[in-house]
């Protein structure tokens, strides 16, 4: 049969088993990179070129939304338009036509 030795907190002591190395978590980062072999990539030639895309995109952009909202005007005027020649008959049409005031 075995026997299992009881250890008591007091027998320990207050002594910590384990210890962390000096500056550790501060240069914990930098020890990380050099492990992995990363490297920051530099995007510093293509920033000019992004911020010239993304202005042409915006440009684009809003180019279409106006020339989307001056559309809809136009096609609300000429619908306007239609409806108005539709309610009036022909014989009316020439009537106005000439009978209309000479200037």
């Amino acid at each position: 049969m075995k026997t299992t030795k009881i250890i008591s907190l007091d027998e320990i002591g207050k002594e910590l088993p384990f210890r962390v190395p000096e500056n550790y978590f501060n240069d914990f980062a930098a020890q990380i990179d050099k492990q992995t072999g990363y490297r920051k990539r530099t995007l510093a030639f293509m920033r000019p070129w992004m911020y010239a895309a993304a202005v042409f995109v915006g440009i684009v952009v809003v180019g279409q939304v106006f020339y989307n909202t001056n559309r809809q005007k136009t096609m609300t005027a000429e619908n306007y338009e239609s409806y108005v020649m539709a309610q009036v008959d022909e014989s009316s049409l020439v009537d106005y036509y000439v009978n209309e005031p000479a200037k």
